[in-house]
């Protein structure tokens, strides 16, 4: 069985919605746990309050569990500080960083304030980073990390979503490169793309929140959020899809495509159909092995400094 005894977690976003559900399942499973939502609404503009946050504390232990609330607004390196001197004053250090807050807005790009984007941005990209950077001493110092990267579909494109989207992507970068850091320190980095009911799928028409309601509950994405907060996880650097039941790897693929030392734009449009043919896709996980690929035409000449 699955169980995070003796381990510490930070979540944010954890007073709503999926969050809510992803700290009750480590609580469930013998984590303590920081809650940390602001409490405001999605556009991050609006002032908050701590009463979510400490109504799923209220939660946890009633059912026998520990947890302290926190509402500090996710989005600066102020508030990260904060948060995590929060748990290391209750808790006395910190295991687990599940990274779940977010906010959205919903229009064309044109459609915000400069003000609306930087505060979607903050929430979505820089908070979560600046928190990663606030708990890595401490889990390289232990021997013992586990990030989870809340992030979202809408990076593949979905229109109206472009700087929540934007935030998001960043997060996906992010989670590729401190995978590679983090291994060598036992902190193991992942990413999710979650389809749950959320305050989000609330605002669709009736009959889609319905079906969200009915498929897509947010507990089924907290099963695999605790199984990525455990000591059992032993792979870093991958984000799954994870919704109603379902749990599948995404990967960024490319293929052979064309190789032309002469290229011009004329052979490329000539060959414009091999190069988008993705029929016999390759994985590419990393940087490095993105690189690997071209070594079928170019000889690797670099020494034995290069980091292949």
């Amino acid at each position: 069985m699955i169980r995070l005894d003796g381990r510490i977690a930070i979540v944010t976003g954890a007073g709503r919605g999926m969050g809510r559900t992803h700290a009750l399942l480590l609580a469930a499973r013998g984590a303590k746990v920081v809650v940390n939502d602001y409490g405001g609404a999605q556009s991050t503009l609006e002032p908050g309050t701590i009463s979510h946050a400490q109504a799923v504390v209220d939660e946890i232990r009633a059912a026998g569990g520990e947890a302290v609330a926190d509402a500090e607004m996710v989005g600066t390196g102020d508030a990260a500080r904060a948060i995590v001197d929060h748990a290391l004053d209750a808790f006395g250090r910190v295991d687990i960083l599940i990274n779940n807050a977010g906010g959205s807005l919903i229009g064309e790009p044109d459609a915000f304030t400069d003000e609306e984007i930087e505060g979607v941005l903050r929430t979505n990209f820089i908070g979560p980073y600046m928190l990663l950077r606030r708990v890595w001493p401490l889990m390289r110092d232990q021997g013992f990390g586990r990030i989870v990267n809340i992030m979202s579909s809408a990076v593949l494109g979905a229109g109206h979503l472009g700087p929540y989207a934007a935030g998001k992507a960043g997060l996906l970068g992010l989670t590729h490169d401190a995978a590679f850091d983090g291994r060598a320190h036992n902190i193991l980095v992942n990413g999710v793309f979650p389809t749950g009911a959320s305050r989000l799928t609330e605002t669709s028409q009736e009959d889609l929140a319905l079906w969200y309601r009915t498929h897509f509950q947010p507990e089924k994405v907290s099963a695999l959020i605790a199984y990525l907060s455990s000591e059992e996880l032993d792979f870093s650097g991958e984000v799954f899809n994870v919704g109603g039941g379902r749990v599948a790897r995404l990967g960024i693929f490319d293929n052979d495509g064309l190789f032309d030392p002469a290229i011009t734009p004329e052979s490329i449009a000539a060959n414009i159909d091999l190069i988008r043919d993705l029929s016999k896709p390759t994985i590419t996980p990393t940087l490095w092995a993105q690189t690997e690929r071209y070594f079928a035409y170019i000889p690797w000449t670099g020494g034995k400094a290069g980091l292949f």
